[in-house]
């Protein structure tokens, strides 16, 4: 059996553990993948929030967009049947974010390096079933979204993995597969144009300045983007001074972007009055991050689901020692760098 574990404002989350990697699930708020920790160091590569994890019963709140903040601890989400800003479906109104990653999830199995979960929405007929499983520093996510209606259903479907401080910081340098860089058209942070299309990872800003993306910006910054022109799905993180980074590596059929967010101590006011640092790195199906009405409006990607149909995927999220720049991550968690030959975990 996994370790049940005490977290902060009662919350017991599932723990999964090899002896170089220990990563800490929340059962009882969407799956979310809470903690990922480098056992030899110590360092939780993962973004926690100022205000940490939320009480486990939810408060009184507004709009769905405040709903989902509050009840953000950090860490990593699926997202789904939306991303973004609610949105109509038949019915009702998906939420910010959707409603995956808010509602508690049935442990089915359990082992001491593995965990099988499930959960059927409300606001969707859509049946999730994920099943994370440790081995070394591999960590991989097999996860499924059912239609159990007989109408058909288009939705959005992404993972939000959101890295912070001590991993993250001015000595990581980011890799990905990605060709192009298509800035948001309506919130693309402090330093690109509003729906400018770049290729990566250098950059004009709106001062026409260049910018080199996958160097973390020392100076206070924040952006909204889309990586997209992808052959293979995946990125790295690496920290050459902690000596150790992530990779992440996902089906393109799929997940045929990924949404790229920095907020490094940059934008004043609520939600993070310049006290969050974090850099997401998000497989999606579909651009832009506005919601699906927005999607059906101007973007690509949505995911249809005929009736009773279900589509599988696979997520592979890797811990490897630094050695040079990433230049791939292959299946099974397997790290090409520019100096070294490929290591396996």
């Amino acid at each position: 059996m996994a370790d049940r574990v005490d977290l902060p404002r009662g919350w017991r989350g599932l723990a999964l553990r090899s002896a170089e990697v220990e990563v800490v699930l929340l059962p009882e708020k969407g799956c979310d993948v809470y903690s990922w920790v480098d056992r030899e160091s110590g360092v939780d590569v993962l973004f926690k929030t100022p205000w940490g994890l939320p009480p486990t019963a939810p408060g009184a709140t507004g709009d769905s967009t405040t709903a989902w903040l509050e009840r953000y601890p950090g860490g990593w989400q699926v997202l789904c049947p939306n991303g973004g800003a609610d949105s109509a479906a038949p019915g009702v109104r998906w939420g910010f974010h959707g409603e995956a990653c808010l509602v508690p999830w049935e442990v089915v199995d359990t082992g001491p390096d593995r965990a099988e979960l499930t959960v059927r929405l409300h606001r969707a007929p859509l049946r999730l079933r994920r099943r994370v499983t440790l081995s070394g520093r591999l960590l991989t996510i097999e996860e499924s979204v059912t239609n159990t209606s007989p109408d058909a259903v288009e939705l959005m479907w992404s993972h939000h993995p959101a890295f912070g401080s001590p991993f993250l910081g001015p000595d990581c340098v980011i890799a990905t597969s990605a060709r192009t860089v298509l800035a948001d058209d309506e919130a693309p942070g402090t330093l690109l144009a509003p729906g400018s299309r770049h290729a990566w990872p250098l950059v004009s800003t709106r001062d026409g300045a260049e910018l080199d993306l996958s160097v973390v910006p020392a100076a206070p910054a924040a952006q909204l983007a889309y990586l997209t022109d992808l052959d293979e799905g995946w990125f790295a993180i690496t920290n050459a001074r902690l000596g150790f980074g992530v990779g992440l590596r996902w089906p393109v059929e799929v997940f045929g972007h990924a949404w790229f967010w920095q907020e490094l101590n940059s934008s004043a006011g609520y939600p993070w009055w310049r006290e969050a640092y974090v850099c997401a790195v998000e497989p999606a199906s579909t651009i832009p991050g506005q919601g699906v009405d927005a999607a059906r409006r101007k973007g690509s990607g949505l995911v249809r689901l005929a009736g009773g149909e279900r589509r599988d995927v696979t997520l592979e999220a890797v811990m490897f020692p630094a050695a040079g720049r990433v230049r791939r991550i292959g299946p099974h968690g397997l790290v090409e760098t520019e100096t070294e030959q490929p290591e396996g975990t």
